[in-house]
C-alpha cells in the first residue's frame, strides 16, 4: 500500500488491479488480490459433477432444438435454461476422462419448455403412445400429410393447421473402439397441412409416427434398444416459435452404472478427489465426517486406487501406496462372461506399469461377452427436427 501527492491526489476508485481512497487528504493506493482458491469440498464438487453430462446432452442436441427454450431472453440463453432446469434431475456421474472424451449417457432431461400444453405419453419405448387421437385413421405407406393433419385438428382441440409435431430419438451407444457410452439423435416433423398430398412416412419416421388405441405412438414392432423419445408441439405465433413443455421419455440400462455412490466416487478420484475441511476457533483444520479425502492412507507416500466397472466384472490388481516416482504393474483380469476393454485414462492393456507420481485413480471396465479372461487390446488406429426457423 502507497500514499500518492500530487496529480493523483484526487483519484478515486479502481484503475486495473489498483484501487484508489482518499484517507485525510492523501491518497491511497493498494493491490486487489486476484489470486482465488479452487475449493474442492464434497458439496462443491458434487455440484460441478452434475454439470458434465446435462452439458454434453444440450451440445449433442442443440442443433436440433433451435428456440426449444424460446431464445435468449431477460440475458438467458436456451443454454443457460437447459442446464438450470436440467441440474436437479438425477444425477449422472462422468469421469474427467469420459468427459474429455465427450462420453454423454441419454438421460430424461426436460429438452423444451413452453406455454403450450404438453404432450402427454403413457408407456416407454415401443409402448408410448401420445394423447394425440387420431381418431380412426390407420398410418400406412400411402397415407397423406392432409390425411394425418386432418385427423390431428378434427380429434384434438388444441391443435390448429400449421402447427408441427417433432419426433426426438435419442439412441445411447457404446463408441467400439473407446467402449465410451455416446448419443446419436435423429429427428423428425411434419407441419399440419390440410392440402398437402406428400406420403406422410416420406416426411417423418414410422418408429414416431405409428398408431397404437387410436392414437400417435411409436412402433410398436420397433426394438428401441437403449434410447430416449419425445414429441413436441410447437406453433408459430406473432414471429414466435411457442413449444411445448417435454421430457425425454427414457429406457437406458446404461444409467445404473453411471449412478449412485460408487459412480460419484469414480468421477470424484478422477478429478484428484475432494477435501471437505472446516475451521475450529483455535484455527486448526479438521476433515468433516464423511468426507472423501485425498491425502494418501500411508504418510509420505502416493496412493494408487484400482476398481473395476461394471461391479463384479472382474478384480483388479497391484494397488495401494507407494513412494514417488514408483513404478507400479497393475492387472486387470475378467471374470465370468465378462472381457477386459480398457482403463479409464484410455489404455488398453489389461497388465500394464504405470509410474506413481501422486494420488490417482484407475477404474478397469469390462464387457460382457461369451467367455471371460485376461484381454491385452491395444488401440487401433486411427429431416431437420429444428423447432422453428
Amino acid at each position: 500500500m502507497a500514499r500518492l501527492n500530487g496529480i493523483l491526489t484526487k483519484l478515486q476508485g479502481s484503475v486495473g488491479s489498483f484501487t484508489f481512497k482518499q484517507n485525510g487528504g492523501q491518497t491511497v493506493v493498494s493491490e486487489k488480490i486476484t489470486q482465488t482458491t479452487n475449493a474442492k469440498t464434497n458439496g462443491q464438487q458434487k455440484q460441478r459433477m452434475k454439470w458434465t453430462n446435462v452439458i454434453r446432452l444440450y451440445q449433442v442436441l442443440t442443433p436440433y432444438l433451435k428456440l426449444a427454450f424460446g431464445g435468449a431472453r431477460n440475458g438467458r440463453s436456451d443454454y443457460n435454461k437447459f442446464v438450470s432446469v436440467n441440474l436437479g434431475k438425477a444425477p449422472v456421474y462422468l469421469t474427467k476422462q469420459e468427459a474429455q472424451a465427450g462420453a454423454c449417457l441419454v438421460a430424461p432431461y426436460e429438452v423444451s419448455h413452453g406455454l403450450i400444453k404438453s404432450i402427454s405419453v403413457s408407456g416407454k419405448g415401443n409402448q408410448a403412445v401420445t394423447d394425440i387421437s387420431l381418431g380412426d385413421l390407420a398410418i400406412t405407406d400411402e397415407t397423406m400429410v392432409k390425411e394425418f393433419s386432418n385427423a390431428v385438428v378434427q380429434n384434438n382441440s388444441l391443435y390448429e393447421y400449421g402447427d408441427q409435431i417433432t419426433f426426438f430419438l435419442v439412441r445411447q451407444e457404446v463408441n467400439d473402439v473407446t467402449m465410451l457410452p455416446m448419443a446419436v439423435v435423429e429427428a423428425c416433423c411434419v407441419v399440419l397441412d390440410k392440402a398437402s398430398e406428400s406420403k406422410l412416412l416420406t416426411v417423418v419416421d414410422a418408429r414416431g409416427f405409428s398408431v397404437q388405441e387410436g392414437h400417435l405412438a411409436a412402433q410398436a414392432a420397433h426394438d428401441f434398444g437403449d434410447h430416449g423419445l419425445v414429441w413436441i408441439h410447437s406453433r408459430k405465433q406473432a414471429a414466435k416459435t411457442l413449444v411445448s413443455t417435454q421430457h425425454l421419455i427414457c429406457e437406458n440400462n446404461l444409467m445404473k452404472e453411471y449412478q449412485g455412490q460408487a459412480a460419484y466416487q469414480r468421477a470424484t478420484d478422477s478429478y484428484g478427489g475432494v477435501s471437505d475441511v472446516y475451521l475450529r476457533p483455535n484455527g486448526v483444520l479438521n476433515p468433516v465426517e464423511n468426507s472423501v479425502p485425498v491425502a494418501p492412507s500411508v504418510e509420505g507416500k502416493k496412493t494408487l486406487r484400482l476398481s473395476a466397472s461394471p461391479a463384479n466384472s472382474g478384480t483388479v490388481s497391484g494397488g495401494g501406496s507407494f513412494d514417488k516416482g514408483s513404478r507400479v504393474s497393475i492387472h486387470a483380469v475378467a471374470s465370468g462372461d465378462y472381457t477386459f476393454s480398457r482403463w479409464s485414462d484410455g489404455d488398453t492393456s489389461a497388465s500394464r506399469t504405470v509410474t506413481v507420481n501422486g494420488d490417482m485413480s484407475l477404474t478397469a471396465y469390462f464387457t460382457k461377452t461369451t467367455s471371460g479372461g485376461e484381454s491385452s487390446e491395444t488401440n487401433p488406429d486411427g429431416g431437420d427436427g429444428n423447432l422453428g426457423d
